[in-house]
């Protein structure tokens, strides 16, 4: 098994997992709200509960994004950095995850020569209308310092079912819970290339065979656009989950990990 790293081409990075394929998850938003080093309770909670699923078939990698982003930085931006990524890790899956979809799609158009196959789960070509509305206000929150109000706008918006947003929405209210972000200008910047993303015009391109996955009730991003991308891209394949929506990883966590792994299992080498 390979050496623990925390970092690679200077994105952090959680590893764990012992299989021979090598498989790239690029997380969402929320990431920004990290700071250098993930916690031992974060790697936990990935390795153990939201990705053991592929621990045993891959060496998995949770890539997260650099630190202090520049002012004006895009998705595409952002996927050229995770090409540097994979340039130094070799070919690799990929599953990017909602703002992480948007980057993975940037991948695919002009970085795919280290992709093997790609899953953009949790997000389309653009964000919804709601979901423009819902991100302007998360990044509007975020520069006014209300970061209860960025944790608690996330947590109504993610889910879909009413005990898990009654259960984060009372942890998030507890005295001390909610921090100040180490780097909060990452928030409001990513919040703001999750904005400017419009793949429309470029998915075309994308030729890697590519999972399309979401929630049908997903806020953010319109479950039809979902499956008008994966018709327009040459090797895309739609999977729409009913009765959930942008927290489809949490709430349909089986049905999601096995499409995920079913995709990749069953896609040309």
């Amino acid at each position: 098994m390979e050496t623990e790293r925390t970092r690679i081409a200077d994105h952090p990075v959680i590893r764990f997992g012992q299989g021979d394929r090598s498989l790239v998850i690029i997380p969402g938003l929320n990431d920004s709200l990290q700071g250098d080093k993930p916690s031992r309770f974060t790697r936990l909670l990935l390795e153990r509960h939201y990705m053991r699923a592929f621990a045993e078939k891959f060496n998995v990698y949770v890539v997260g994004r650099p630190r202090e982003l520049p002012e004006d930085v895009t998705t595409r931006d952002l996927a050229a950095g995770y090409a540097t990524v994979l340039a130094e890790l070799g070919e690799a899956d990929v599953v990017g995850m909602s703002m992480g979809g948007l980057i993975g799609q940037y991948l695919g158009i002009e970085h795919s020569e280290n992709v093997r196959n790609l899953v953009v789960a949790l997000a389309g070509p653009t964000l919804s209308e709601q979901g423009q509305g819902l991100v302007t206000e998360w990044m509007e929150a975020g520069q006014d310092g209300r970061w209860e109000d960025v944790y608690l706008g996330t947590v109504e918006s993610t889910y879909s079912s009413a005990s898990k947003r009654t259960v984060y929405g009372a942890l998030f209210k507890l005295p001390g819970v909610v921090k100040t972000p180490p780097y909060p200008n990452d928030f409001i910047r990513s919040a703001q290339a999750c904005l400017n993303h419009d793949s429309t015009d470029r998915l075309e391109r994308i030729t890697t065979p590519t999972l399309v996955l979401g929630g049908e009730q997903d806020a953010l991003f319109d479950a039809e656009d979902l499956r008008e991308m994966a018709a327009i891209l040459p090797n895309g394949r739609p999977r729409i989950l009913e009765g959930t929506g942008h927290g489809a990883f949490e709430e349909r966590r089986s049905e999601f990990t096995t499409a995920i792994r079913s995709f990749l299992t069953n896609s040309v080498e």
